[in-house]
């Protein structure tokens, strides 16, 4: 079953999900949203110029999708596994499914619930936005930052099916610039590499992204990103660790006034990412024997947060 113009259909109601809602809704392209719940879902987007993009209200009941449909799900890697299950039984045509989120492990959920040759793309998106209320009480996301998008099938490199090479357009109409790197696993594990010392060391310490640059965090970013690069060449990766350094501080420089997510899960009182991030490298690191004490001890700081 296919429809005659394909629809995006975007999971949850986070700042990132509203954003591409937007996009779809600036270039006039049909899309579904499916909130958990009503409440503080995003009733508009302020973009970049400071124009308002109103959003659709109507949330939509879950459906056997078409073929040539795409599901996004930009969610916490903690919440893929119910999503997944969840939506099961209406992929029965195989649309694309688009992963879209903070650190490792989503791919790995997708093929335990869907099995390994579900049509499945993984996303990385450097796009920043966050969630507000306004002085009517309605929350809205604002566009605080442009970016773009990579994404790629896992160990398909640029062997992309027509199914999902015409998903990856879909998103690249709705929310332009989308690229296609040789490799998008080694792309979410360079992601991996900032997140692994930005969230953690920000959320501790209650400060901006730009103060990482900061002489006192030399030592545990240079150990952060020591135990990256031997955890993810152990893994078939290539990286450098003066590479790896240089670029999370980069990063880091160019996102200087944001607040990274686990610094608003922390403040917020959230459930966070770090098993997915830090806590992704702990595990990738016991399977090959390797130490990574400085990871091992960010994983037990902030989960004593949320004790």
């Amino acid at each position: 079953m296919t429809s005659i113009n394909p629809t995006l259909h975007i999971v949850g109601a986070g700042a990132i999900g509203s954003l591409l809602a937007a996009g779809a809704q600036r270039q006039h392209l049909a899309y579904q949203r499916y909130p958990r719940t009503m409440a503080n879902i995003p009733h508009y987007a302020r973009w970049l110029d400071n124009s308002k993009v109103p959003l659709s209200m109507q949330t939509a009941q879950a459906n056997v999708l078409a073929k040539n449909d795409v599901l996004v799900l930009p969610l916490k890697v903690y919440q893929l596994e119910s999503a997944l299950s969840y939506w099961r039984p209406y992929l029965v045509h195989s649309p694309a499914l688009v992963l879209l989120h903070n650190g490792m492990g989503g791919w790995e959920i997708a093929q335990q619930i869907l099995g390994p040759h579900y049509p499945l793309l993984l996303a990385t998106t450097s796009h920043g936005a966050f969630k507000q209320i306004d002085d009517k009480g309605k929350a809205f996301i604002t566009y605080s930052g442009q970016g773009s998008t990579q994404i790629g099938a896992p160990n398909k490199g640029n062997r992309l099916s027509p199914l999902l090479s015409d998903a990856i357009n879909l998103l690249h109409n709705a929310f332009p610039p989308v690229s296609t790197p040789d490799n998008i696993v080694h792309a979410l594990w360079q992601k991996l590499s900032v997140n692994m010392v930005i969230n953690p060391l920000t959320a501790l310490n209650h400060i901006q992204n730009k103060h990482i640059l900061d002489s006192q965090f030399s030592d545990v970013r240079r150990a952060l990103c020591k135990e990256f690069v031997d955890v993810a060449n152990a893994c078939g990766l290539v990286f450098n660790e003066t590479k790896v350094h240089e670029h999370v501080l980069a990063v880091a420089k160019a996102t200087g006034e944001n607040y990274s997510s686990m610094h608003q899960d922390v403040l917020h009182g959230r459930p966070t990412e770090i098993d997915a991030i830090n806590g992704y490298i702990v595990e990738m690191a016991k399977k090959k024997g390797i130490h990574v004490p400085v990871n091992t001890l960010m994983v037990e700081r902030i989960k004593a947060l949320n004790l």
